[in-house]
């Protein structure tokens, strides 16, 4: 930002102290040269761009209300953080806090003309932050519209959004897309969702990522890419959202689907539709974890596309229906379901089962018996297999 970096220049030569501005998330700004002596945090800042220990000069400083304050403040040097003597100066612009200017007030406390000084700075600083926070805005405000159009199933608002995402957002027109969806089964942060998504973009392609809320139970994040990230990548980011989603009582709701890659923007609205199936289909059925990509659905990626609602209120095979009813020991089909996910393998179905391979096959028989259907038929094992995970869908 090289409004602020002249702003911190001009303020050094004139204080002749060295000059720091963060952001309200303690992120530097801008700085200058250092000739006093200089502490930890200032070098962590300047080095990382945030101070890495988890209790920070800014934290220490609002006990001395630099967050209501209007003019500079002096903050002690603390001992135990190892911080010098500083004055903060809040930076405002319209009564709204927008970040923080920092001096140090050692060796010799500033004057009060140089905290004049100090003071005109943040107020010309101000106007700047307060401005990037306007062309922020608007430029998010563009871009949630954008992917938004670039979703809908109106083929000429999708070209619209494509070639405006080419011509004005830096998108390359060869760009592959790949979409990340966050459902959530109640209503939480809708400004924390957005920020993840917009977070998990940056890092994984820092200019060609879209990412909002599109409610409070929900948000997409849509990558645009000649060359989109690794697996490993994308399932490491989904687990960073979902951690960072996940608290209290949304712990168990959050899930994150994530979509099949396509070949073109206009398709972006296919990744999409697969990503929203993966997260439906995860919460719908126990899984191993809370990202689920939507080439993994299996046999659930066709089922879930079935109008559930809309089938016969007991949709399962006759010879399944009769073996739910009459499994009283409760043990024959769930043998039925680790016996058809195996393979049919006998030996891996009683080492899943933890059981003699002499149970599993009178289990097998009595299973044969009551549904009536030969487990040695494809179409037979086919009609078992389809209704047992469409079961799991209906229950849920």
């Amino acid at each position: 930002m090289p409004g602020l970096q002249a702003i911190a220049e001009t303020l050094a030569a004139q204080v002749r102290r060295s000059v720091a501005i963060d952001n309200l998330d303690g992120r530097l700004l801008a700085h200058t040269a250092h000739e006093e002596p200089v502490d930890q945090f200032r070098i962590d800042s300047v080095m990382l761009r945030r101070p890495k220990a988890k209790r920070t000069v800014t934290g220490y400083a609002q006990q001395f209300g630099i967050a209501d304050a209007t003019g500079p403040v002096r903050i002690p040097a603390n001992d135990e953080l190892g911080s010098l003597a500083r004055v903060c100066v809040p930076i405002r612009c319209h009564q709204t806090l927008l970040g923080y200017l920092w001096l140090f007030d050692q060796p010799a406390p500033l004057t009060d003309a140089q905290l004049e000084h100090a003071a005109r700075a943040a107020t010309t600083a101000g106007e700047i932050l307060f401005r990037e926070q306007l062309l922020d805005d608007l430029r998010r405000g563009t871009e949630r519209e954008l992917l938004r159009d670039i979703v809908n199933p109106a083929d000429e608002v999708r070209r619209h959004a494509a070639s405006r995402l080419v011509a004005e957002h830096d998108i390359e027109p060869a760009a592959r897309v790949l979409a990340m969806v966050v459902a959530i089964d109640e209503a939480a942060d809708a400004v924390g969702i957005e920020l993840a998504l917009q977070h998990a973009g940056r890092r994984l392609s820092p200019t060609r990522s879209l990412g909002m809320a599109t409610s409070a139970t929900g948000g997409l994040l849509l990558i645009a890419d000649p060359a989109l990230p690794s697996r490993e990548s994308l399932r490491a980011e989904a687990e960073r959202i979902h951690a960072e989603l996940a608290t209290g009582s949304l712990d168990s709701s959050v899930r994150i689907g994530v979509g099949t890659a396509r070949d073109s923007l206009l398709e972006s609205i296919d990744s999409y539709r697969s990503a929203q199936e993966a997260a439906r289909v995860a919460r719908l059925l126990p899984s191993p974890g809370p990202v689920t990509f939507a080439d993994e659905l299996g046999v659930y990626g066709l089922l879930a596309r079935l109008p559930l609602d809309s089938l016969e209120p007991d949709p399962l095979p006759p010879g399944l229906r009769q073996l739910i009813e009459r499994d009283r020991s409760g043990a024959l089909v769930p043998t039925l379901e680790a016996y058809l996910d195996s393979g049919c393998d006998p030996a891996q179905t009683a080492s899943r089962l933890l059981i003699h391979r002499t149970t599993l096959y009178y289990r097998l028989s009595r299973i044969t018996d009551l549904t009536g259907l030969n487990l040695r038929d494809g179409n037979d094992r086919l009609t078992l297999h389809l209704g047992l995970k469409l079961r799991h869908l209906m229950n849920r």
